[in-house]
């Protein structure tokens, strides 16, 4: 009888639990199982951890795989960021561009949004978020992946360490390692990260051997990177790189990025990898941050102190090197924004400023350029700073394209995305400015209180369907919406947003030719 009333108490119990509750969809993985949430037509497992912690002796350590758990694990809430410093709005970068919540050297975690039907076989795409190196999280609004996975294909998107914590090199860290190497350790988490990935994906209903890499700014310098990885060989089928190929940033050898690395712990005062290591988080990250750029201000070239170095190990070619040795000759599609320049401002700009900042930049080749972008007036010299500075970026991005493949044989697929995101709440228009594109490629708008139209929807439409197509099959050719492929001669992208098809990716041929030369004489393009 007793048996017979707790069975009918919990059958009440079920009847009335609340049908979202019931919903929460449950997986096992190798580790453990977690339970998720259904969000529409998708399910969103948020915070799964796919390495151990990386604190106390592991920190500058290589990722070591995740821990197993008993039960059932919440998947429901969004995991830390990596250890950073406190985001800040300036010029387009509002609320819905940055981290939400708080930070924490505990925090190798990934979030995987899987459309409800998933039937093991959709393509997998892994996103790798942007941020200099040294901000950043995949769990910030634009980067919700429920939109594109409606779609058809199992969203994912990662954490790794950042900045100091993730890529301080240091003589006797490289003494440590049994790799020989140290201040990778984020682009280590990444490919852990890939290689959970292969273990566990196909539990969501995606399939482990069509994984399409992916990242934005530094996430797309690390698709990069990670192209050039012999460690990362066989984790990923395609790649795509939104404005990061070609950024003409040196890259550091190990011995420069060990040499930062002392200074860096002189200036904590650490003498050796215990006292670094016993050194609390905020204190590490107060000595190591940068000021961030003044809005209005002239612009500057951003400076990144601890990013991923050439050690020759887990990155074995320069990216920026179009004709370094490809580790993962995989289809890549790559491309910039057109107004990338905006995102530091250059209203306070006059002639002049524009004149001297040409040759600074490009010494014995300044004349000629000057002499292709008008700059009589402010005005002139604001527009043609705007120009130029696309232009400089996308004649880069062209030269290296078409090196690359004829060296390596890669195919790679270029575009222009010129479709200008909504102003900001104060009326503030930055156009298609560095970053603007991923909220439309992922199906996140109306994140951050701007207002968008039907004309927004279609753009991401569309740049959804080019990314789907390429995640698919490598290709991301639409049946009405031919592709240009990457040729020796003139310069051919693709354009998308607003100017869409086959289009120049430089202004003018006397413009491409004037940066071709540049380079030809040993000048470099960098994006900033």
């Amino acid at each position: 009888m007793r048996a017979c009333k707790i069975l009918a108490r919990a059958v009440i119990a079920l009847l009335l639990a609340p049908a979202a509750a019931l919903a929460q969809p449950t997986i096992q993985l190798n580790s453990g199982e977690i339970r998720g949430a259904e969000k529409g037509t998708v399910d969103e497992f948020l915070g799964i951890p796919y390495a151990q912690a990386p604190v106390g002796a592991l920190r500058w350590h290589d990722p070591l795989p995740a821990n197993a758990w008993q039960g059932v694990r919440d998947a429901t809430k969004a995991p830390p960021a990596c250890y950073q410093g406190p985001p800040g709005k300036f010029g387009p970068i509002t609320s819905e561009f940055l981290i939400q919540g708080p930070v924490s050297e505990d925090c190798l975690y990934l979030n995987v949004w899987r459309p409800r039907a998933a039937d093991g076989k959709l393509p997998v795409f892994v996103y790798i978020h942007g941020g200099g190196f040294g901000s950043g999280s995949g769990t910030i609004p634009i980067y919700e992946g429920g939109g594109l996975a409606s779609q058809g294909a199992v969203v994912v998107t990662i954490n790794y360490r950042l900045g100091v914590f993730g890529f301080l090199a240091h003589p006797d860290l490289t003494k440590e390692s049994g790799r020989h190497s140290s201040g990778n350790y984020g682009l280590l988490d990444m490919i852990e990260a890939l290689k959970w990935v292969r273990a566990n994906i196909a539990k969501f209903g995606g399939d482990p051997g069509s994984v399409t890499i992916a990242g934005q700014s530094a996430g797309a310098a690390a698709v990069n990177d990670l192209i050039m990885s012999p460690l990362a060989k066989g984790l990923f089928q395609r790649a795509v790189a939104q404005s990061g190929s070609a950024m003409g940033i040196h890259m550091p050898s190990l011995a420069e990025a060990e040499a930062t690395g002392v200074a860096f712990a002189g200036k904590v005062g650490a003498k050796t990898l215990a006292e670094l290591r016993a050194i609390p988080a905020d204190a590490l990250q107060q000595a190591a941050n940068v000021p961030p750029p003044t809005p209005g201000a002239k612009p500057v070239r951003p400076t990144i102190v601890f990013a991923p170095n050439l050690d020759a190990v887990i990155v074995t070619g320069d990216p920026e090197d179009p004709t370094a040795p490809v580790a993962s000759t995989v289809p890549l599609m790559t491309g910039f924004n057109a107004d990338e320049g905006t995102l530091f401002g250059n209203s306070a700009l006059t002639a002049a400023d524009f004149a001297a900042l040409v040759r600074e930049r490009y010494g014995q080749s300044a004349d000629r350029l000057l002499a292709v972008y008008p700059h009589a007036t402010d005005a002139e010299a604001r527009a043609s700073y705007k120009l130029l500075a696309q232009d400089r970026y996308m004649a880069g991005l062209v030269l290296w394209a078409q090196t690359r493949t004829a060296t390596s044989g890669q195919t790679v697929y270029t575009y222009l995305y010129d479709h200008p995101y909504p102003a900001t709440g104060d009326g503030q228009d930055f156009g298609a400015f560095h970053t603007a594109e991923v909220p439309y490629v992922m199906g996140a708008l109306d994140k951050g209180g701007r207002i968008f139209t039907d004309r927004d929807r279609a753009v991401s439409r569309t740049l959804q369907a080019h990314w789907l197509a390429f995640i698919k099959k490598g290709d991301p050719t639409l049946p009405d919406d031919p592709w240009p492929r990457v040729a020796i001669g003139a310069p051919m992208v693709m354009g998308l947003g607003d100017t869409t098809g086959p289009r120049q990716g430089v202004s003018s041929a006397a413009r491409f030719e004037a940066f071709r030369d540049y380079v030809a004489s040993g000048g470099r393009l960098s994006l900033f």
